[in-house]
């Protein structure tokens, strides 16, 4: 298997590098760029952020907001984004930093709040995750989300931390992919038309003995994913591996150096190539493996073998 070493791309210090995770390619007045969510600015924060870089110049940008973003979504509508807040799903208008509402989860634990999501084919659907915000019980869920009328549905339940996912189509219909992370697997989810729910299909990928635990994921396009491992243990680098869906078979890695806790992918279809962006975490490291670790929470950049990537599906609300 072929191993490659990602570069820094964005170093995030401080509060900024605590759980950056979600990165997303989207087009702010004309202009290409990534935005990312950093989930919480320290452990005991209720407050987090979206966080954004330019191609063309390295400009950035920061939104701090009022909850903890789990996910942020590009959109058809200029100049706004749809996010996944606490345990709100809604539109920000990037110009004002207003939030407005469109959805709940319907859950009321304080422990559980709205973490990795996807756009459903179409972009007038949304299926994401919750997580147990201490990592420890089967709190959380998967839901679905319609914008056509704001209901949101439970599709599977007694998850702990439901991270990534992709849509995918085989001989059979459409699949999600879903990652709840503690069991360090990925399962697939069907759907059948006209129902706002999927039924389980069985473990696409084993992931036991992979180190680190499983957490976000993205597709290739070609039936192959990216996913995103993190590690809490104070190791030299981090690691995305990329597996076929069908085979599990793992066909190549990217390494994060001095950053184990790598969170999310994303590919990027750039003029000289296709990119690999990896978000990382701090997420409180002590200061002895913080020391081992001067990296983490920064953002890696590294070059793929892949010919093209997939294309952007945009939250579609409208202009």
């Amino acid at each position: 298997m072929t191993s490659t070493t990602a570069s820094v791309w964005v170093r995030s210090e401080d509060e900024d590098g605590f759980l950056p995770e979600g990165p997303r390619s989207i087009v702010v007045e004309g202009r290409e760029a990534v935005i990312w969510v950093n989930i919480q600015t320290a452990a005991n924060a209720t407050t987090g952020g979206l966080h954004l870089r330019y191609w063309d110049d390295g400009e950035q940008g920061l939104w701090n907001l009022r909850g903890r973003p789990g996910f942020v979504l590009p959109t058809d509508k200029p100049g706004t984004v749809f996010v996944g807040m606490g345990k709100e799903l809604g539109a920000l208008d990037l110009e004002s930093n207003e939030f407005r509402v469109l959805g709940k989860i319907p859950d009321a634990n304080p422990r559980t709040i709205i973490n990795d999501g996807e756009v459903y084919p179409g972009g007038r659907e949304i299926v994401f995750g919750t997580k147990d915000t201490q990592f420890a019980d089967p709190l959380a869920s998967l839901y679905h989300f319609a914008l056509a009328d704001g209901i949101v549905t439970p599709i599977a339940e007694k998850q702990t931390c439901s991270n990534g996912k992709l849509f995918h189509r085989d001989a059979k219909g459409l699949v999600l992919f879903d990652i709840d992370t503690p069991t360090r697997s990925v399962v697939r989810y069907r759907f059948e038309v006209g129902l706002r729910g999927a039924k389980a299909d069985g473990v696409a990928l084993d992931l036991r003995d992979q180190p680190g635990f499983p957490d976000g994921m993205c597709s290739c396009g070609d039936g192959t994913a990216i996913i995103a491992f993190y590690n809490p243990e104070a190791v030299a680098a981090g690691r995305a591996v990329r597996f076929d869906l069908t085979t599990g078979r793992a066909l190549e890695e990217w390494t994060t150096p001095g950053s184990p806790r790598v969170t999310c992918p994303l590919l990027v279809k750039r003029p000289d190539g296709v990119k690999l962006v990896l978000t990382t975490a701090d997420e409180g490291m002590p200061p002895e493996t913080r020391e081992k670790c001067p990296e983490a929470g920064s953002l890696f950049i590294a070059d793929t073998s892949l010919a093209d990537g997939p294309a952007t599906e945009l939250v579609k609300l409208g202009a």
